[in-house]
This record gives C-alpha cells, sequence and structure tokens, in this order.
C-alpha cells in the first residue's frame, strides 16, 4: 500500500476501516456549510467512501486518508480523483483536486501539507500536464490552500446551486 509520509502527517489510500471517522468529520454541520451542499445519510456516505477506495483499482490513484504522525488522528482527506462532475469536458477529463480537513484540526497548515504531499507524489507517478480543483467562492481558506499549491482561478461556474471557482493547475515536465 501507498504511504506518504510528511514531517507530520502519514497519508495513505482511503480503506473502508476509516469510515467511521470519515463520517464523523463529513457529519460536521460546518464542513457542509462551506460547501453549500445539505450534507448526506449514512448511505450516501458509504457510498461516497466506496467511490473514494474504487478510484485507486480503476486509476491507480485517488483520495489519501491524513492522520497525525504523532498519534495516529485522522484529520481529514485529501488527493486527485475524476470525479466527472459534468463542469466542461476539459475539466472533466483530466484529475481534480480534493481537500477536506476535519474542523478541529484547520488552521494549522495541515490541508496544505497534505495536499503538496499527494500532489508530489500525482506528479511523480503520472505525469501530468494539468489538473484541476472546484472551489466554492465563500471558501478563501481553500482557495489559499489551491493557490499555494499551484492552482490558479481561470473561471466561474455554478455547481448543485453554489457560485464556485474553476481553477487549473500547470504542472512543467
Amino acid at each position: 500500500m501507498i504511504t506518504i509520509a510528511t514531517e507530520r502527517l502519514i497519508l495513505r489510500p482511503q480503506t473502508i476501516m476509516d469510515f467511521d471517522l470519515w463520517y464523523l468529520m463529513y457529519a460536521d454541520p460546518k464542513i457542509f456549510h462551506v460547501t453549500n451542499s445539505p450534507g448526506f445519510t449514512p448511505e450516501e456516505g458509504w457510498n461516497r467512501m466506496l467511490r473514494n477506495i474504487g478510484h485507486w483499482s480503476t486509476f491507480g490513484f485517488g483520495i489519501f486518508s491524513i492522520f497525525q504522525r504523532s498519534d495516529g488522528a485522522f484529520l481529514g482527506e485529501t488527493g486527485l480523483a475524476n470525479f466527472h462532475r459534468g463542469i466542461d469536458e476539459e475539466f472533466d477529463n483530466c484529475a481534480e483536486a480534493s481537500w477536506v480537513i476535519s474542523p478541529a484540526t484547520q488552521n494549522r497548515g495541515i490541508a496544505t501539507e497534505a495536499a503538496n504531499a499527494a500532489h508530489q507524489w500525482y506528479g511523480d507517478s503520472f505525469s501530468p500536464t494539468k489538473t484541476f480543483c472546484l472551489i466554492v467562492k465563500h471558501h478563501p481558506a481553500s482557495i489559499r490552500v489551491a493557490e499555494h499549491i499551484g492552482y490558479r482561478i481561470y473561471d466561474e461556474c455554478l455547481y448543485k446551486g453554489a457560485e464556485c471557482f474553476k481553477l487549473k493547475r500547470l504542472w512543467e515536465k
């Protein structure tokens, strides 16, 4: 199994054993306030977790669970995936970056550290020319993370009723 270690974090592909802690994070209303979504039921969460796990066997990449290196505490998720959101053809045909950090551990640089490590691994493993990211407009912290790891806003769109920025990262060869 792929494992990425940073100074403070351990990242590894999600497994079904992560579900209870992962779903607790997503059950926090602060998470869905940011994403402009009403949240999801345990069944919808289970299906989303299975989607994340399936990315690894289908594409060889996907979403990592993030754990604190010092004590193994679950902190969130990050990675790249093919979500096929129906945004546009270029967006949907490339990997899309994602990160969600537990509200209790936000504002400590964890999202940036984890997303940067996942992107380093993805770049080394797949040599992409570009990747994308979708962020709701009213989430400046996530926009700062995206910009820190090389994404730039290039357009706007409406996704599931939320006004969003479309961001792109061009990769050097």
